[in-house]
This record gives structure tokens, sequence and C-alpha cells, in this order.
């Protein structure tokens, strides 16, 4: 239930009570009762002339205010309407109607507080005002007084059993506390008392979703649709339970039928949600289209899409016969002619859902990397057989520079025995031969160079940039020199914060110097920013906790920032934010500078540090994000303790560990490369993949290939050649949390997951009982098969709980 304000049914603002107040003037009651009939009219500029009339006809006329206040309101003119209210008040202090509109003029500012004494005010005057008392509950629930709300709401049913719109919002407010069988049935209480209530049907949908009972939720998401046709929250939620049911392609057709008249960002986030949990049997140019538009116009994170989109992509024909081919002859390497035949190239040229991808993340199944790994040895025949060839195809260079992209994304990770490395090195030999002379460079040449070694690496690399070549060229010159030198000259003058200790510190710093983690090309960029409390509600809508005082502008510090994804997610996210920004490597900060300065950020601070030092730093902050960096410590309760040490009283902090359970697999490939030998350069790293795609290590080791993580090499030194890592249990995590009296406020993860834990257990609504957790881990080994990603409050000197 995540949008509460969205569901509960709101009161406007109220018309005159049958007992108005005594009027000085005839007059007056006239121009009221003629601007009354306008307004009905729609005619509101008369309407309010009629009203002003009236309060200079008798300037004591407490209704004429009244209704002056509720056009002000209604245009939007706040302080004008307030003004409006408080003198009808102050002309008549008995006026309850007055005393209720001027509380929903505060509700609407979000000024609850002051909406309550408004409201009881009206109650006051008038105790058999069952309005008055939805009005109560509605402001009551706003500041998070579940329990006095929910004895408004009763007292209102008091005096009006039959209020559809209190039932209603009843089921919100058991639905938000996890009694999901007495929101039901408040929800269909009201939906019988007002067959037509949408909002009803909505919840009661939502309800039934999170009690498992998903037929019944897609009838009344259905239902609701019908009746709030255009309402993409509907759709989302529908699209959502439709994949839940296994009719994921039901889901992908619904919102691509929205998305070409409703291109929202809610829309796009419900077909990214789909379609990443949806395995395609036939595809259409619309669905290709939607794909392309994800990756490209980043509605999400592109690895998350990554294998949809292979997926779509392999439905041709063609392609996939391509990909066959080069699988059926592995390793051995086909000629241009074999492995394409005589179409391949040109659908592989004009694909762009293909090049989309690869130029946006490392592709992510053996199959197709074995197959872009044929491609490669391709071009790089076609270039051995004349190396001055000056490729005409306009439409084939174009995926030639895609495969170059995608080798340089996924760093060079693709496989090559000696004759082909040689051939490569003749390759890039005579390209510098070429540079020497000013010579001109044949652009499958430099493409053949860059798909096998990252340009920037060459020898004044600058003088690429000055050589003739296409358009199509240029992005590859982009991103293989322009941006690396940029990197380079923004490494120079980042601040030091703190100094780099030695041991452990000094070789997770080598690592990451050499491989900056992870190498990223495009993040989501839907994002609407948030106030930091009303985007914890949404990120965990179950959770209990008390909320930053000032939420405005948030001081974050996240440490171990890598290339800045998790820093630049935090600032589109949260309104207001600051960022300061540390890591141990300087290649990962400057990548992460880049990027920040590619989007035009500019409320994140970079730093070099060591997080073991930042005890020294003077600085607190109100939210510490440290996520898949501690298990890298020598020992990890050492650096959460110091990153505690600089959490404010009553901050937030947001904490990634590796799960012992859920990498046991990694533990054993661990193990082994430890016993054969396999070191972490670049050349090892491929013969590791090499003999695990090849068969010749333990079968129970594959499970790496299913990891996204796989596929670059500095995601695969990450994953499984990392110079340092623990692995922790969640008693270890519960025992710390206890240790430092930190409240655990849920994880952050897949809702599928959350759904079946929550359909496992019943008895915990928040979904904060860890040894809950540990159990249905236990039974579902995968459940945190990234890390345990988690969110806990350090408490203050108050610690009245927000129950959201």
């Amino acid at each position: 239930m995540n949008d509460p304000a969205r569901s509960r049914r709101d009161l406007t603002s109220a018309e005159l009570d049958s007992s108005l107040p005594v009027l000085s003037g005839k007059s007056a009651v006239a121009l009221i009762d003629e601007g009354n009939a306008l307004e009905q009219q729609g005619r509101f500029v008369e309407a309010m002339a009629r009203y002003d009339a009236a309060v200079q006809a008798d300037p004591q006329c407490a209704r004429a205010h009244l209704n002056r206040g509720n056009i002000l309101l209604a245009g939007g003119r706040i302080a004008e309407a307030r003004h409006a209210y408080q003198r009808a008040i102050a002309c008549d202090p008995n006026y309850a109607g007055a005393h209720f509109n001027l509380g929903n003029l505060n509700c609407r500012a979000g000024a609850y507080d002051a909406a309550l004494h408004n409201y009881q005010a009206a109650i006051g005057i008038k105790p058999d005002w069952a309005d008055a008392f939805v009005a109560t509950g509605n402001a009551l629930h706003s500041l998070g007084r579940t329990a006095e709300a929910t004895d408004a709401y009763q007292q209102a049913l008091a005096l009006n059993p039959d209020y559809a719109e209190v039932h209603s919002n009843l089921g919100l407010i058991r639905a938000t506390a996890g009694q999901y069988q007495q929101a039901a049935d408040s929800l269909r209480k009201a939906i019988e008392l007002q067959p037509e209530y949408a909002a009803a049907h909505f919840l009661l949908g939502k309800v039934s979703t999170d009690m498992g009972q998903l037929d019944a939720a897609e009838s009344s998401f259905r239902r609701a649709l019908a009746l709030m046709p255009e309402d993409e929250k509907v759709v989302a939620d529908l699209a959502t339970v439709l994949q839940l049911r296994g009719k994921g392609m039901d889901g992908v057709e619904l919102t691509l039928r929205y998305l070409e008249r409703m291109p929202t960002p809610t829309m796009k986030t419900a077909f990214v949600n789909c379609v990443i949990r949806t395995r395609f049997t036939t595809s259409s140019p619309l669905l290709r289209t939607a794909l392309t538009a994800t990756i490209n116009d980043a509605w999400a994170a592109p690895q998350h899409i990554c294998g949809s989109a292979l997926n779509v992509i392999m439905l041709d024909p063609v392609i996939a016969g391509c990909v066959r081919r080069a699988n059926e002859r592995w390793p051995t390497r086909l000629t241009s002619t074999q492995l394409f035949g005589p179409t391949g190239l040109s659908a592989l040229a004009t694909d762009s859902l293909l090049h989309a991808l690869l130029e946006a993340v490392p592709v992510s199944t053996i199959e197709f990397e074995r197959f872009l790994t044929a491609a490669r040895y391709a071009l790089l025949e076609t270039v051995m057989a004349d190396a001055s060839a000056h490729f005409s195809s306009t439409a084939a260079l174009r995926f030639y520079c895609a495969l170059a992209s995608q080798c340089f994304i996924n760093e060079y990770i693709f496989d090559f025995d000696e004759r082909e490395r040689a051939q490569a090195d003749a390759c890039r030999t005579r390209l510098l031969a070429l540079l020497d002379a000013n010579a001109l460079v044949p652009p499958l040449l430099l493409l053949t160079v860059a798909a096998y070694y990252p340009l920037y690496t060459l020898p004044d690399p600058g003088r690429l940039l000055t050589t003739e070549q296409p358009d199509l060229i240029g992005d590859v010159l982009r991103q293989q020199v322009r941006e690396p030198l940029e990197e380079q000259t923004l490494r120079a003058g980042l601040k030091q914060l703190t100094s780099i200790g030695s041991g452990v510190s000094e070789e997770v710093r080598a690592q990451y110097e050499q491989n900056p983690y992870p190498r990223w090309v495009k993040t989501c960029l839907l994002k609407s920013p948030l106030s930091f409390n009303e985007w914890l509600r949404r990120m965990l809508p179950r959770a209990t906790f008390t909320p930053m005082p000032d939420d405005t502008q948030p001081e974050m510090l996240i440490a171990g920032c890598g290339t800045g994804s998790q820093p630049i997610s935090a600032v589109q996210a949260i309104r207001g934010v600051r960022v300061v920004a540390v890591d141990l490597s300087l290649s990962s900060i400057g990548y992460a500078l880049r990027k920040t300065r590619e989007l035009g950020i500019t409320s994140i601070e970079y730093g070099h540090a060591d997080i073991l030092k930042l005890g020294d730093m003077e600085r607190r902050f109100d939210i510490v994000a440290s996520g898949g960096v501690l298990h890298h410590l020598a020992e990890p309760f050492t650096g959460w303790r110091i990153l505690l040490s600089r959490l404010r009283p009553g901050g937030f902090m947001f904490i990634g560990l590796y799960s012992r359970l859920a990498r046991q697999h990694v533990t054993k490939a661990r193990d082994l490369i430890a016993a054969r030998g396999y070191t972490s350069t670049l050349d090892d790293i491929r013969r590791f993949r090499r003999d695990l795609s090849a068969g010749r290590l333990r079968a129970e080791l594959q499970q790496l290939t299913q990891s996204p993580d796989f596929y670059s090499t500095s995601n695969c030194r990450d994953l499984i050649f990392h110079v340092q890592e623990h692995c922790l249990t969640l008693d270890q995590i519960e025992a710390f949390l206890a240790e430092c009296g930190l409240q655990f406020l849920g994880f952050d993860l897949d809702h599928t997951l959350l759904h079946r834990y929550h359909r496992r257990f019943v008895d915990d609504p928040t979904g904060t009982n860890l040894r809950n957790w540990a159990q249905f881990e236990a039974e579902n080994p995968k459940t945190f098969i990234g890390m345990y990603r988690f969110w806990v409050q350090r408490p203050s000197a108050a610690t009245q709980l927000f129950d959201a």
C-alpha cells in the first residue's frame, strides 16, 4: 500500500449548512443566490463578482466570505482563500462550515495539525456532522496517528453507517497496518454501498494482491480500470498482477497499448517491470521500438533489460541463425561468409535494438557472447585480407562500431587464441605506423584495433581525434579516447579527504585502479525526485520509522561510491539531497566525476578516502550509504562502526553485504581459483571463463554464467577474483544491529520476493523479523543472490515512530 494519499477519499469544501447564520440584509442573500446559480454553471468569474457585491452590501455576511473562499481555493489562491475563511469565522465564530473549509485548505497546504484544530472546532459547533469526523480522520491519518484516525472514522460511521467513503478510508488504514482481511471487508462494504466506487475497487485490488488472491486482484483492477480508463496507476498495478499470475505477455501488451497514447514515466516503468519478467516467443515492431527506447532513453538501467532485449533479438531468424552457427562450430572461428551467410550482416547492420544494446551494456549470455566473439574475428579477417580496405556499407559499419563499443564496455573479456592475438597485434602495429606517417587510417582497421584493445592505451592517443573518419566512428573515438583522457584530467583535481591505509586497503585500491567498477554507460533517468521521508515511504511502504525532522536538504555520505551510479541515482531520486561520495580508487572516481558532469549534476562532492579513516572527519550526515563495500574490508563490522560514527542521531543508513548462503557457488569458485592457480590478470580471467564455459570445471559452478557480472572484466574480477571478501549471515547482522541499538527498517528487494515473504509470514506485516527472513532464506537460498540490501535507523533522543 505505497500510495495512501491517492487511495483515501478526501472531502471537498463544504457548502452551506442547513442552519445558515443570520444575515443582515436581503440584498446580500439575493446576490449570494445568484452567485451560487452561476457557480453551478461553471461561470466562476461572474459568481465571484456576485459574492464580492454581497460583501460590499453586507461586510459582516459570513456566507459571502465563505463562498469567496471556495472559489479562491479552487483557483489555487491559497493565501486569499485563507483570509476569506478567516473573515467568515470572524463574522460568525459559530459558522461550522467556515471552520471546516479552513481545515480543508490547511490539509491542502500540508498543515495537518492546523487542519485538525479547524475540524475539531467544526465538530464542537455541530457534533452530528459526519463529514467533519471523516475530515478529522483524514488529517490524523496524514499525521501518522492511525489509531485516532480509525476512531474518528468509526464516529462518522456511527452517524452515517452507509458512508461508503469512510469504509474505504478504514480499508486503507487497515491495509497499511497489514490487517488485510479487515481491510478487504471494509472495501467490499464500500463497494456494496457504492458499486461504481473506482478508488475502492483499486484499493481492493492492492489488498487482494497483498493477500495472494491474485485472481480477485485482477478482477478488482479490471473493474477499476473500466471506471477510470485513463488512470496510469491502475494500469501499472494491473500489469503487475498479470505478471504475477503468469500472464506476462498480457501485461506487456497492456502497457504497450497505453504507452502509445500515455508515454508517462509511470507507464514506462510499468512496461519495464513487465518486460524484465517475461519470456517472449513472438515479437512486434511496437515491442522492439519500446525496448529500443527503454535502452536509448534510459527508462531503466540497461543491465536490467539486457536479457529481455536479447530474447527479442533472437526471435529474428536470420540473427538467430548466425548465433547458432557460431555456437555449433565453437571454438573454431568461422569466416565472414560462414558466419553471416548471404543476409546475416545486413540483418545485424539494420537492427537498431541490437545496436542500442551493444552500446549500453555487456551482453549476458554465453551463446550471444560467442557469436560476437566470432563476429569480431570476421572483422579481423576482413582487415587482414586487405588492411587498407575502405568499407563501403555504412549500415554494416554501424554494426562494427557497436561491436567495438561492446568490446570496450565489457573491457575486452572476449576470448582469443595466440594466432588471433598475433593478427590483432599486427593490426595495431599497422595503425600506429599510419598515425606516425600522418597517413589516412581506414575505418575498418581502426574499428578492428578498437575491438581488441582500448584506443586510449595507444601511444599519444589524442592523434586519433584529428584523423579523418566517417561520422559513425566519432562515437567510438569519443568513448575510447576523448572520455578516458578527460577522466585522467579529472583525477588530478580530486580532493584527498583521508590517507589510504596499508594492507587490505592498498590491495583493494590497486584492484579498482586497474578495473574501475562497474563500467556503466547509462542509468535510469525516469526518477521523479521526492523528499527523503516520502522516498523512504515509497521504498519501504510497510516500515515504521521516525521521519527526518527536516528533509528539505539532507546531507548524505556514500562510502565506496565506485564509478558513481549510486550517488547519481541518489540525487535524482531524493529532492534537495547533498552528497559526499568517497572511494579508494582514483580511476573509479574519475569515471564517476565525468559521468556526473555529463548529466549536469552539481550536488555531489567527490573525494579520495579510506572508509577506515573516515572517523577522523568532523562532518556528520543525515544519511550514510555503503552498498557492496564493507565485506571487502579486513573487518567489516569495524568499518560499519566507523560509518555509524558519521551518522547523526535519528539518521538513516543503507547497507549492502554479501550473503554466505546465496554465494556458496562463488565461495566454491574462489576456492577452485586458488587451488588451480588462476590469477586476477585479464588473460587468466579469460582462461577461467573459457574453462568454465567449455565444461572443464565443476558443473555446480555453471550458475556463475547466469550472473550479469560474469560478462565484463571488472565485474567478473569483483565477482570471483576479489582480493578480499567476507560473506555474512543474517544472525551476524541481527547481533550487530542489537549491539549498536539500530532499528531494522526493511530489505530493498524485488516486489515478487517481498510478496512471497509476506504470504509465508503473515504475522510480520512490516517484514522486519530477521529470524523469519533467515528461515525464508534457508528455504529460498537465492533470495539474496546479489546482497543483503537493507535500511536501518539510528535512534534519536525523541523516538516517536512514524507508521507508514
